[in-house]
């Protein structure tokens, strides 16, 4: 795998086969399977729930499939790529552990698409327990959609550089840009505050291996 930057490192970490889903930690999910050429295609589709059960708003997954593939021994290539692999899950499971949001945003922002369901359903979860606490009027059902599209156009911000598109955010919402900045514009910066810090929490850990890493295939050279 290579080891560019700690965003590349966490979506390489996670790509191929070697990678599994993690179905049982998939709450309100159900799966579709079909047979593909070489194992089982899966496409995943969730809802994510508010107060008294209603639906927030719905998730499909990316429709690419993970193909289970048995795997025999292989070059030493192979191998090395697996260790390196296994290196970046390692501290990437130990921010899970100690830091379960940052873990999510990086799930959801830098892992391979296939991989982001959950943790961008645990994000927007977290997204609307906040808002819940700010007793504001506004309907659960549009702030879902809100927070849906602050996490998507911020993971895009952090991984490719593109602004934020409010234009869009009302596009969502079914408003105009005065309505926009009297009713919900002190929602957006409120949700996306609560974003901001994920993105330096989640990449600090694989960071610091990533060039320690780097050094050491420098100092062997």
């Amino acid at each position: 795998m290579r080891f560019v930057s700690a965003r590349q490192a966490w979506h390489d970490a996670f790509d191929g086969s070697a990678a599994a889903f993690d179905y049982e930690a998939m709450g309100n999910r159900s799966t579709i399977t079909s047979k593909a050429r070489r194992g089982r295609k899966l496409i995943i589709r969730g809802e994510v729930q508010g107060e008294a059960n209603q639906v927030i708003c719905r998730i499909d997954a990316p429709r690419v499939s993970g193909v289970e593939t048995v795997v025999g021994k292989g070059s030493g290539g192979r191998v090395m790529d697996s260790c390196e692999k296994g290196i970046i899950q390692s501290v990437v499971a130990k921010l899970r552990q100690s830091d379960p949001l940052a873990y999510c945003w990086g799930m959801a922002a830098y892992a391979p698409p296939a991989k982001r369901f959950k943790e961008r359903a645990a994000l927007l979860q977290y997204l609307m327990s906040e808002f819940d606490k700010w007793e504001e009027p506004h309907p659960r059902e549009k702030v879902g959609q809100l927070a849906l599209f602050c996490i998507t156009a911020s993971a895009l911000r952090d991984v490719n550089g593109r602004p934020i598109d409010l234009g869009h955010a009302r596009t969502i919402l079914g408003c105009d840009k005065k309505r926009w900045d009297g009713e919900w514009v002190k929602i957006w910066k409120r949700l996306q505050r609560r974003l901001d810090p994920l993105p330096a929490r989640a990449l600090g850990p694989v960071s610091h291996v990533v060039q320690e890493y780097k050094g050491r295939l420098n100092a062997a050279c």
